[in-house]
């Protein structure tokens, strides 16, 4: 089973509409809220939403810093990127 992360943090504008399309995918994921990690943590360098596969990003970036990812694709989209 392939490992998925779904990491953002509190107050994305994108990262509900993220959420709300893996789950009306049926894709199961781990949900990794940034601001609750400790300093160091190396899932505090994304941008919210990125999602991660097999510790690979799939969608959004690598962001010191934070920031939000934009220009969220639809629904198609990842459908056709997670092959479900």
């Amino acid at each position: 089973m392939n490992e998925l992360k779904f990491i953002y943090f509190e107050g994305c504008p994108n990262a509900n509409k993220v959420r709300n399309i893996l789950c009306d995918l049926g894709i199961k994921f781990e949900v990794i809220e940034q601001t609750s990690l400790p300093e160091g943590n190396p899932n505090k360098a994304y941008s919210s939403p990125t999602i991660l596969k097999e510790n690979e990003v799939i969608f959004g970036s690598e962001a010191e810093g934070g920031g939000c990812s934009l220009n969220i694709p639809n629904k198609d989209y990842f459908k056709r990127l997670l092959k479900k």
